[in-house]
């Protein structure tokens, strides 16, 4: 389901073209002095948002499916790195490398796949503050180079062995790569989006607010044909200067 601020761009460009067809309607009596009031002007910027809108959603469409791979990929580690631990404490090594094992294990229990909340800002959940991923795919790396150098570290179960946790992490490290390089194709479609949008004075937000001031000064504020401009709302829902 589409977030409400995802709405709400789609909303803007939409009233923008209602705007538009209703400014047409007034015919000669809509003659704004401000060259990007125009109607052939706004009818340009509305269609090139949409575009960019469009954009946004096919490169939301790719974005989307490899971050849900993704998680899919990281929601069974946790429970797997505790049957590790299991296996490690039973297999006879010393203290040392049960100790070293468990180490790593709370680290990768330590809520770091699950705290992850990706941000209209930050969609790949790898900003600075919130690295779980990359985190979790680097102590698991090393519990398995620790896991591969214990002889005595071979369960029967093979899930468990250290051929099957390579995989796995080969299989992680693929899919957290995956969505870092797919986010920056929709990231670019965003900010272009916006610019074209929330952009101060010049974008189509704004200028669908002049227009409406525009109907206002020439027609009044009780005028029937106000009174049609003034129901279609537009929200700044990013700054952009």
């Amino acid at each position: 389901m589409a977030s409400s601020s995802e709405t709400g761009h789609a909303k803007n460009i939409a009233n923008a073209k209602s705007l538009n067809e209703t400014n047409a309607g007034f015919g000669a009596s809509y003659a704004p002095s401000n060259p990007l009031l125009v109607n052939a002007t706004m009818v340009l910027q509305q269609t090139a948002s949409a575009g960019l809108q469009t954009t946004v959603n096919q490169q939301s469409g790719i974005f989307e499916p490899l971050r849900n791979a993704r998680k899919d990929i990281y929601k069974p580690v946790k429970p797997l790195v505790r049957r590790v631990r299991s296996a490690a404490k039973s297999c006879g090594a010393s203290p040392e490398f049960v100790k070293d094992v468990n180490t790593l294990v709370k680290k990768i229990l330590g809520e770091r796949i699950t705290a992850v909340t990706p941000t209209p800002t930050d969609p790949a959940g790898t900003s600075a503050s919130q690295q779980s991923f990359d985190l979790v795919t680097d102590n698991f790396e090393q519990l398995v180079e620790l896991l591969k150098n214990e002889p005595l570290y071979n369960p029967g179960t093979a899930a468990l062995k250290t051929a099957a946790l390579t995989l796995k992490l080969t299989a992680m490290k693929n899919a957290n790569n995956a969505v870092k390089n797919g986010v920056v194709p929709f990231n670019n479609a965003v900010i272009a989006r916006d610019k074209a949008l929330y952009t101060t004075t010049t974008g189509l937000v704004d200028v669908c607010q002049a227009s409406k001031d525009e109907v206002r000064s020439s027609f009044g504020f009780s005028s029937p044909e106000f009174k049609l401009v003034s129901k279609l709302q537009f929200r700044k829902l990013k700054d952009v200067d």
